[in-house]
C-alpha cells in the first residue's frame, strides 16, 4: 500500500530529527550506529522508501536550489533499486545477501534524505564528516 505525500513528510521529518538528535548527542554519525540501522533502516519497508524517495525527487524538482548531483544519484539509484527489486522483496534496501547488497543504497539515502531536510528548513548541522570536501569556491581560488 503506497503512503501518502503528507505521511513520507512525516517520516521525513521524524526520521531527519532522530538523526540530527544523533549528531547533536553524539557528533558524527558513523555508519555502524545501531540505533540508526536498529531504529530506522531495518524498519522500513518497500513503501515507506518510495514516499520518501518519490517526495525528495519531487522536492528537488520544484526546487533547484536544494540539493547537489550527487544526492540526485542517490535518489535516483535506490528508486531504480526498488523498480527493479521490490516484487521479490518487501525490504529491498535492507538486502544483504550472495548476489546483492542495498544496504549502502540505504544508508546514502537515509543521509541524502536528512541532509536534504536540514537544507530545506535552513538548519546548519553537519555531520562533520572530514572526508567530505567542505571547502568553497573563494576558499580554494582566492586564498
Amino acid at each position: 500500500m503506497k503512503i501518502s505525500t503528507p505521511q513520507s513528510i512525516e517520516l521525513i521529518h521524524r526520521i531527519s530529527e532522530h538523526l540530527n538528535q544523533i549528531i547533536k548527542d553524539s557528533g558524527q554519525i558513523q555508519i555502524n550506529n545501531k540505533l540508526i540501522w536498529n531504529a530506522v533502516l531495518h524498519q522500513l519497508e518497500n513503501e515507506h522508501w518510495r514516499g520518501i524517495l518519490e517526495t525528495r525527487d519531487l522536492l528537488c524538482e520544484q526546487n533547484p536550489l536544494i540539493g547537489t548531483f550527487a544526492h540526485r544519484a542517490a535518489i535516483t539509484s535506490a528508486l531504480a533499486t526498488l523498480d527493479k527489486y521490490e516484487t521479490y522483496y518487501d525490504k529491498v534496501l535492507d538486502i544483504r545477501n550472495a548476489k546483492m547488497n542495498n544496504k549502502p543504497v540505504a544508508w546514502k539515502c537515509t543521509m541524502t534524505m536528512r541532509e536534504l531536510y536540514c537544507e530545506a528548513c535552513g538548519i546548519d548541522l553537519p555531520n562533520a564528516d572530514s572526508s567530505r570536501v567542505t571547502s568553497t569556491f573563494g576558499e580554494l581560488f582566492d586564498g
